[in-house]
């Protein structure tokens, strides 16, 4: 926990939405020194901040007036996510769409609770969840992922469109849906790969102390003995322990690190 009782994660996850937020007010353009502000309460690594900077110019933001990365997202996928989103497109061509007059109707129905026309609205709106994957593709989530999300999100948010006031406004909030689950997604995924160079670079930290005290005594030294150098904490030992499931080789592992 942090000094305001939010977790580092939570803190990463508002300062990312917030970033993008700030960008999308700026014109899609944000700066280093906005980065720094919003992101100053999380503790980001250099290399934690290289990933942010990435993230948001492959999500069309440019940093620095650098402009945003022109390369297509499907240009990055995979040959097994260019199969797999090939294969999709091609079950959901197989859905005959109906005309609009009907698909008004349906809208109606969904909006006034009508289950079956819930179920109709999601699956007419499948092609949607296949058009945003392949504008999120290319961003560390694989292209399956991106279309279970989106179409997971599809279906609650087909039963929670009774508040809205006109059909005219359905199709507009099931994509925002869609856009945010695969968004959400992708942000999760920049935390994991925060958290493990975090951890990477605490075990390394560790590691090196670790083999500077051996080399003055002549032996493995204990994790008290480390942390009584006062370079480390005994926090930052023990994680670094369990991390690399206590192969650092230079610390003497007792039966409680056992």
């Amino acid at each position: 926990m942090t000094d305001n009782g939010k977790t580092r994660e939570q803190l990463f996850l508002e300062a990312l939405q917030t970033a993008k937020k700030t960008a999308r007010q700026g014109g899609d353009t944000i700066s280093s020194e906005q980065l720094g502000e919003i992101f100053a309460a999380t503790g980001l690594t250099p290399e934690q901040t290289a990933q942010v900077r990435d993230f948001l110019l492959k999500s069309g933001i440019s940093v620095d007036e650098a402009p945003a990365d022109e390369v297509e997202p499907e240009d990055a996928l995979t040959e097994e996510e260019h199969d797999y989103l090939k294969e999709y497109e091609e079950m959901i061509a197989q859905i005959p769409q109906p005309e609009e007059s009907v698909m008004t109707a349906i809208r109606i129905s969904a909006m006034a609770g009508d289950k079956e026309a819930q179920r109709s609205l999601a699956q007419y709106m499948l092609p949607k969840v296949l058009d945003i994957c392949r504008l999120y593709a290319g961003q560390g989530v694989p292209a399956e992922d991106l279309i279970g999300a989106g179409s997971e999100a599809l279906v609650r948010a087909a039963a929670l469109l009774g508040p809205l006031s006109s059909p005219d406004e359905v199709d507009g909030d099931l994509t925002r849906r869609i856009m945010d689950a695969m968004e959400d997604l992708i942000s999760d995924n920049l935390l994991i790969k925060a958290q493990d160079a975090k951890i990477a670079e605490n075990a390394n930290l560790v590691a090196d102390k670790a083999a500077e005290l051996a080399k003055t005594l002549g032996r493995k030294v204990t994790p008290e003995e480390l942390a009584r150098e006062g370079e480390v904490t005994m926090e930052q030992i023990t994680e670094a322990v369990r991390a690399t499931g206590r192969a650092i080789e230079d610390i003497e592992y007792g039966q409680e690190e056992a």
